[in-house]
């Protein structure tokens, strides 16, 4: 996992270094940087989750082809939902809730939205494992399981997405 607050720190170039030096000025530099990271760090969630999104396409497009359509609408749901979140996160503010921009952010906030956004990464490993597992389940029940855990984990990663506005709120 990349240190994007890091990075961007690293590259500041020798303007910015000088004008991290004013008085109060530093401060504003912090916070820009954080909001930068926060939104890099959303870029890199949102590109993760859009592969396994062509995964689970690639697998639905298996399904049909091998003429196992009862199962096409439980995927699509879970695609539906992936994209949604998928969505959610490119067209978020960075910095800032899109539902309650009027909410100042401090870096303790920054910090933990970047921390929150690290961790739904982890979501999509475990995606990529259940579609592994699917891709080569053989027996009904095991696919019908194999769907309704892609499902929940698809909610719960909705729900984490909706959740993270109280890390904004709650300041």
């Amino acid at each position: 996992m990349s240190d994007f607050q890091g990075e961007i720190q690293s590259q500041r170039g020798p303007l910015k270094n000088l004008l991290s030096k004013v008085p109060g000025f530093k401060g504003y530099l912090e916070k820009e940087d954080r909001r930068t990271a926060d939104k890099m760090m959303r870029e890199t969630v949102a590109d993760r989750y859009a592969k396994v999104l062509d995964q689970l396409t690639a697998i639905q497009t298996d399904m049909t082809d091998q003429g196992m359509l009862e199962y096409v609408d439980d995927l699509e749901s879970v695609v539906t939902k992936v994209q949604t979140f998928v969505d959610r996160v490119r067209h978020a503010s960075y910095g800032y809730s899109s539902f309650f921009s009027a909410v100042k952010t401090g870096t303790d906030t920054l910090d933990r939205l970047y921390e929150y956004d690290q961790a739904l990464l982890k979501g999509a490993d475990q995606m990529e494992e259940v579609l592994l597992s699917l891709e080569s389940a053989e027996s009904e029940p095991d696919v019908e399981a194999l769907l309704e855990e892609l499902d929940q984990l698809a909610r719960d990663l909705l729900h984490q997405f909706d959740s993270r506005k109280e890390v904004i709120t709650s300041q």
